[in-house]
C-alpha cells in the first residue's frame, strides 16, 4: 500500500460501496413517511369530511415527484464524497451540485471521532467526523468500513499530535 504523500492530491479515496444501500433505505424510508402524511387529506376523505380534490391529489404527487428527484442524484452524491491524505493535511471533498472540498491541516485538528448509527452498524460501516481548534471546519467523512474509520482516526491523531509538537 502506498503512502499518503505518494498520492497525487486528487487521488481521492471514495467511501464504501455498502453507504449506497444505507442511503437508499433511508430514502425510501423518508419517503414512506412523507408519503404516508401527504395522504393525510384522502384519509379524512374516506371519514366523509369534504377536502377539495386537489388537495387530495397534489401533496402525493408532489412527495413521489421530489423523491424521485432525490433518487436520481444519490447515486452522483455518493461517488462525489471522498477524502485524500496526504504529507500536511486532510482532504475532504462532497457535493456534486455544490462541491465542496476541505482541507484540515493536521495541526490544526482538536478531535476526531468514529460514529454509526443502527442502519450503518448493519452494513459494517461508520461515519468519521474531524474538528478542528476554531470549530469553524469540520470534515465528515461518511460511509467507511469500521475498520478503515478506526484506522484512519488512529493515524489522523498520530499525525495530528506529531504536528502539534
Amino acid at each position: 500500500m502506498e503512502s499518503p504523500t505518494e498520492r497525487s492530491p486528487n487521488n481521492f479515496q471514495p467511501v464504501a460501496p455498502e453507504y449506497y444501500r444505507v442511503k437508499l433505505i433511508s430514502w425510501a424510508l423518508n419517503t414512506a413517511i412523507y408519503l404516508l402524511i401527504a395522504l393525510v387529506p384522502l384519509i379524512l376523505k374516506l371519514f366523509t369530511i369534504n377536502v377539495p380534490l386537489w388537495l387530495i391529489l397534489a401533496p402525493p404527487l408532489l412527495v413521489a415527484l421530489i423523491a424521485l428527484l432525490v433518487l436520481r442524484l444519490l447515486r452522483r452524491r455518493i461517488r462525489a464524497l471522498g477524502y485524500a491524505e496526504r504529507a500536511e493535511d486532510l482532504m475532504v471533498r462532497s457535493g456534486v451540485m455544490w462541491r465542496k472540498q476541505l482541507v484540515i491541516p493536521y495541526g490544526r485538528m482538536q478531535y476526531v471521532e468514529v460514529t454509526s448509527g443502527p442502519l450503518e452498524r448493519r452494513y459494517g460501516l461508520c461515519k468519521l467526523t474531524l474538528n478542528t481548534a476554531a470549530g469553524s471546519a469540520t470534515a465528515v467523512i461518511p460511509g467507511l468500513y469500521e475498520a478503515t474509520g478506526q484506522e484512519l482516526r488512529e493515524r489522523l491523531s498520530a499525525a495530528g499530535e506529531a504536528k502539534m509538537l
